[in-house]
């Protein structure tokens, strides 16, 4: 089978974490909108925080990410980017 241009596709099914090969699938609360959308972890770099616009308004969010050193998630947490 061949995908040309594809990329995976996540479906939480109203389930609010679960993992893959690919990472760990999670819902985020927008600090700006208020809304939840679904983002792909990847934990392999452990503890962290990063810079990801919201799916739904756009605007910046720092995503911070405590990962244990067996490189399970124990925390994530959201912010605005003022």
């Amino acid at each position: 089978m061949h995908s040309i241009g594809l990329a995976p596709v996540f479906e939480p099914g109203g389930v609010e974490s679960s993992t893959s090969e690919l990472g760990l699938f999670v819902e985020l609360q927008c600090p700006w909108c208020g809304e939840r959308y679904g983002s792909m972890l990847d934990l392999t770099d452990a503890s962290r925080s990063y810079i990801e616009d919201c799916q739904v308004c756009c605007r910046p969010i720092e995503v911070r990410l405590q990962v244990s050193e067996r490189g399970e998630l124990e925390r994530v947490s959201t912010s605005r980017v003022d």
